[in-house]
This record gives C-alpha cells, structure tokens and sequence, in this order.
C-alpha cells in the first residue's frame, strides 16, 4: 500500500510537472521574443533619433567587412586597429538603427572577445559571449556569419529591459555613459570594467577620427542617419538602384502593405533617402520619407531614371514634368489602366505618385502622404481624373 500510495503521488507530481511546464514556458517566450513589444519604445524620439530599425539587416543586408591598412596608431595595437577596421561598418550601421554608440560596442569587442582572437569569435561569431553565464560558458550562442554575432550583441541589449530602466538608451552619442548605464544594469561584475574600457573608447575615437568617420554623436545630432565617410554604408539597396527602372525601384523602396508608421519607412528608402541627400533638405517629412513628393523623386533620382528631378513640393514636380517634353511624354488620362505602363508618374498640384505592376502582375499605386504615411504600395489603381500622367522616355 505504501509503495502504491508513493508512486501515485510520483505521478501527480510528474502531472503537476508538465502542466506547468505547458504554461510557463509559452509566457516566457512570448514575454522575451515578441518583437513588437520593441516597436512601442520612445527613447528613440525622445533622443531624437527617428529610425529605429532593428528589423533592417536581416536578409543579407549588412555593411560588408572592411579591411585593415596596415597602420597602427591612436593607441591600439595592430590586432586591435584591424578589428576596428574590419567591424566598423556593421558596428556603426547598428549602432545608428538601435540608437547605442558604435565606439562603446567596438571596445567591448576588443576587450571581451580579445580583438576577435577568442575561440567564441572564431568559432562560432560570438564576440561578446552572448548566452554564456558563469556556471555554463559553453552555452554561448553560435552565429552564422560575423554580422549576425554582431547583431546579436544589440538585440541582446535592446530585449532586456534592466538596460532601458538603467538608462542605457539615453546615450545614443555618449560611448561612456553608456557602458556607465549597462554596468549599473549588471551587465558586467568586474568593479573595473568601465575604466577599462575607457582607454580604448578613447583609441577608438581617435582612429574614428583618422578616417574619417562619423562618430555616435554625430549620428545621434543627425537623427540616427549616417552621414559623411559613412554615407556608403548601405543596408538591401534595390537590385534595380542605377538601372532606370522606376518601377522596381519603387516597388522595392516602398512596403507592400499599409499600417506603417510615418518614420518607419522600409530599409531600402530609408538609405536610398540618405543616397540623393534627401534625408537633410525641406521639412521633417520629407527627411523621414513621408511625403509623396520625396518618394517620386527619390525614386527618379536612386534608379538613375532622372536624376535632376526637382523635391521638393508636387505642384513644382507636375510643373517640371509638364515643362521638359523631350524628356516626359505626357500620356492621355483615360481612367483605363490598360493605358498605362509600369513606371508612369500621375501628378496634379497636390499629390504625386507612380503607377507600378507587381511580381504578380498587379497594378498598384505606389506613394507615401505627406504626415500621414510613408511609402507603400498597397493600394490598387484608382481612376482619378485630375491628376495628369507622365511617362520618362527612352533613348532610342
């Protein structure tokens, strides 16, 4: 009786078991991996930093790996100066979409992964020993490529929420108050940890300066766009950028649905924005990519169709359009899609937009709103009798 009695309450215990098992892990998951949960954070307006993207880089669409110059100077060694070298590309890209300063990370992987030496780095693209705690160092996630290590690094910060209630999220342009801010959050037990990254911060910034690139604060000034020597620093431009494709440049630099807000334009517009400087001309719509105007020529501009097409305000790109015959064609508004080509812009004193045709064979009208939307093209064709319809012609 006895033996039974112990192997009933062995397996009420086995139930109790899974069935808690079966609950908490579900709502440990959903707290910890939810994506969205990210999108509602404010520390990136409130630090005026407009694009937070940390979606932006999947797809191989980093900034390739750059290459050591074989000089030695600002204070780091020559492993060092070619870790600098070789990661600052990604290191600044995410540093300007997650709003943490690119030096502050750089010198963490200098110090925490001995400059790209330790076995976690080689083996597995681990340079921060994301996943490894004390009693099981091993645990170290493995990463498919350096960009993907270097990622994790971010979105390990930027999930965690001690980091944002430590205030690390308040110094996008400060390399030091950061890493002051994730050392109160516990990310680091060493009492000297902040000194001594401080002395290679400090290189770091010096070599930044050598070449040339721009530093977290001028980044975070610039409302987390890249700038300068870093201009080039490109994450999933449009195959078609360069061809004179206007369809396929629009299709790639506006979403395919709506529900986006107005600074969250997707990737390729956001950088093709930066590519034609229209990330610092007119007003805040326009540098943000929600404005029907900024979309057009942006697009004109990026595919190389017509570079010299003027932003911003609709009414003087209908102007422009109207006024240069020999290079738009304008093309009689029947209300007929079956009159259009992929490509033709309609415009009217107001609006702006491109008429496109999908991968599916869709027709689509591909704009953004000035204050209401950024770029989509989501809605299907429309008759719209006020707007007139412009065609770029081809040389023979």
């Amino acid at each position: 009786m006895k033996t039974l009695k112990s192997l009933r309450i062995k397996i009420l215990l086995l139930a109790i078991s899974i069935l808690l098992s079966a609950i908490i892990t579900p709502l440990t998951f959903a707290t910890t991996s939810n994506p969205t949960t990210e999108k509602l954070l404010d520390f990136f307006s409130k630090n005026g930093i407009y694009y937070y993207n940390p979606d932006g880089l999947g797809n191989d669409c980093y900034a390739g790996l750059g290459s050591y110059d074989g000089t030695v100077s600002a204070g780091l060694s020559s492993l060092q100066a070619a870790f600098v070298d070789t990661y600052h590309d990604i290191a600044a890209q995410l540093g300007a979409e997650y709003g943490i300063p690119w030096e502050a990370v750089m010198a963490q992987g200098i110090l925490e992964s001995a400059s790209g030496t330790s076995r976690f780095a080689r083996e597995r693209n681990n340079f921060f020993g994301i996943g490894a705690v004390d009693n099981n160092p091993d645990a170290a996630k493995y990463y498919s490529s350096p960009a993907e290590g270097w990622k994790g690094y971010f979105e390990f910060i930027s999930n965690n929420p001690r980091y944002r209630q430590h205030g690390a999220f308040d110094h996008a342009g400060d390399p030091i108050g950061y890493i002051q801010a994730i050392k109160a959050a516990g990310y680091a037990t060493d009492p000297n940890y902040v000194s001594k990254l401080a002395g290679i911060i400090k290189a770091v910034q010096n070599r930044a300066a050598e070449k040339g690139w721009a530093s977290s604060g001028e980044i975070a000034e610039n409302n987390g766009l890249l700038t300068g020597s870093s201009s080039s620093l490109s994450a999933c431009p449009p195959t078609s950028a360069g061809n004179g494709d206007i369809n396929a440049t629009a299709l790639a630099l506006s979403w395919a649905e709506r529900g986006h807000a107005i600074d969250d334009p997707i990737e390729a517009y956001r950088q093709a924005l930066i590519a034609v400087d229209l990330n610092t001309y007119g007003d805040h719509y326009v540098q943000i990519g929600a404005s029907c105007d900024a979309f057009v020529a942006t697009v004109l501009r990026y595919s190389g169709a017509d570079p010299n097409v003027p932003c911003c305000g609709a009414n003087n790109m209908l102007n422009y359009f109207a006024s240069h015959p020999a290079l738009y064609e304008e093309i009689t508004n029947t209300g007929n899609p079956a009159n259009l080509q992929p490509g033709d812009i309609r415009a009217s004193p107001g609006h702006v937009e491109i008429y496109v045709v999908d991968n599916a064979g869709n027709g689509r009208i591909a704009s953004a709103s000035h204050g209401d939307r950024t770029a989509d093209h989501a809605r299907g064709y429309y008759a719209n009798s006020s707007m007139r319809i412009f065609r770029l012609r081809r040389a023979a």
